[in-house]
């Protein structure tokens, strides 16, 4: 499949594993999870210095998430937002070791095998880990419930801590750094532009999150504002319209919101009000299952690259699930124009 205009007028890109790099959003998740299960404050039984917890990241992210083996794990359920992966982890972590408090290797290696084993995917999945941690601790389902639970706003706010810094420690936010190199980035978007491709952009982070970076990268100039659609607007609407079921990947409101949001209300965005044919000139970039399950429910085209968290052996679940073009990386996009 070639970029041509006359088929394909709008580009949506994911960020994260495409364009921007969540390392410094993992990290942030496995501090959050050694806070959550360690610290007095929250589930734990000792103090936590905060400082060291800083200095020693790198570390405290290879034993959490097995040398990065589980963050690919959730990710490949269709797990999209990074607090999810913290929500995740903490959960099965606590299911299968209530009382833990020595910091043990083996102990999340077999949170990762536990994962690895998991058939449920979100939003299902949110509710089953509730469950079974339920039966061993005590707190209620509406407690832990993913959403509105008490559980879930200290993972957001323990989460947000760490990645923007606070209690005298600065954030992973400075680790902040492009996916690939920045100017061969802004070379394929340049092409893309120049093509006469309108590109937006359809994300799970926080939209100060993306503004920021991809204003100090010189990024920021590619993409028109209103094709944008953030966590931000997510929330905005699943507030609004009071849902029981969440908005985020692999529901397809992000990309719908990007990409027709000046022309539907967010109620018949989520009733899925536009119709497949003008879905159809509109491709979604993205890198990991919750993107094409998403742009799939909608009836966008998907671009699938090779640069998320499961690499090239992502490429397998791609071709399986017919994405429509699979690219090492979105740098091969200029490639694809068809002239």
């Amino acid at each position: 499949m070639k970029l041509r205009k006359d088929n394909i007028h709008t580009i949506i890109f994911d960020m994260d594993g495409v364009i921007t790099s969540e390392l410094g959003y993992w990290k942030s998740a496995a501090l959050t999870v050694y806070e959550l299960l360690y610290d007095y404050r929250q589930f734990g039984k000792r103090d936590i210095d905060r400082e060291w917890c800083r200095k020693h990241v790198d570390m405290i992210y290879d034993t959490v998430f097995h040398g990065g083996k589980t963050v690919t794990a959730v990710k490949e359920l269709g797990v999209n937002t990074n607090w999810d992966l913290a929500y995740v982890v903490f959960l099965v972590s606590k299911y299968l070791e209530p009382e833990l408090e020595t910091f043990d290797r083996a102990h999340f290696e077999s949170v990762c095998m536990f994962i690895e084993n998991i058939e449920v995917h979100p939003p299902e999945l949110y509710d089953s880990l509730a469950e079974l941690a339920q039966m061993v601790l005590p707190h209620d389902k509406d407690y832990l419930r993913r959403g509105d639970g008490t559980l879930w706003s200290k993972v957001v706010d323990a989460f947000q801590c760490w990645y923007h810094g606070g209690d005298g420690v600065s954030g992973l936010i400075e680790m902040e750094e492009p996916l690939l190199p920045l100017e061969e980035i802004k070379e394929t978007l340049t092409a893309l532009s120049d093509a006469g491709f309108r590109l937006g952009i359809g994300t799970g982070r926080p939209r100060n999150e993306i503004e920021k970076p991809l204003a100090a990268w010189g990024l920021a100039q590619f993409f028109q504002p209103e094709l944008c659609t953030t966590y931000d607007e997510v929330l905005v609407a699943q507030t609004a319209l009071n849902l029981d079921y969440p908005l985020a990947k692999p529901h397809p409101f992000v990309f719908l919101k990007a990409a027709f949001g000046d022309k539907f209300s967010d109620e018949e965005l989520c009733r899925a009000r536009v119709k497949k044919e003008d879905a159809a000139h509109c491709l979604v970039v993205g890198d990991a299952a919750s993107d094409m399950l998403a742009a799939k429910a909608a009836g966008f085209p998907f671009l699938a690259v090779l640069t998320g968290s499961s690499g090239q052996r992502a490429q397998q679940f791609f071709e399986e699930n017919q994405a429509d073009i699979i690219a090492d990386s979105m740098l091969s996009m200029k490639e694809l124009i068809e002239k």
